[in-house]
């Protein structure tokens, strides 16, 4: 699943102009992973040009190129602060805490998530 950055948006979707230390109007980013959450609106999770780390990121801030689902995601549905939450991820990533792992560097969250996201670029080039 790959989209392009039309509009740089935050998490909160207010329109952060055109220059970002994380975006590039016009780049193309493999999404890793989506999250809906109700009444918020979706966001995608991406690496960053900001030495690749990834975040959430505003989906109306992109325009998608290709809609393909990777063959490892699986569907979470939890709740959080009274509000469902759905999101679409690889199975690897499927455990509590595990975006919070990566925020914190947990090195077993890393490996996970480098070992998946190697897959989906392989994905991407087919």
């Amino acid at each position: 699943m790959k989209v392009l950055c039309r509009k740089i948006i935050s998490p909160s979707g207010k329109n952060l102009g055109e220059n970002s230390p994380w975006l590039k109007l016009g780049n193309e980013y493999i999404v890793l992973a989506i999250m809906l959450v109700e009444n918020t609106g979706m966001q995608i999770y991406i690496q960053t040009e900001d030495h690749d780390e990834p975040h959430f990121f505003n989906l109306a801030g992109f325009e998608f190129i290709n809609r393909i689902i990777p063959s490892l995601w699986v569907t979470r549905i939890t709740e959080a602060n009274g509000r469902k939450v759905i999101t679409m991820l690889p199975a690897s990533w499927d455990y509590d805490n595990f975006f919070e792992d990566m925020e914190n560097q947990n090195l077993k969250a890393i490996e996970l998530f480098n070992k998946e996201v190697e897959q989906m670029y392989r994905e991407d080039k087919l």
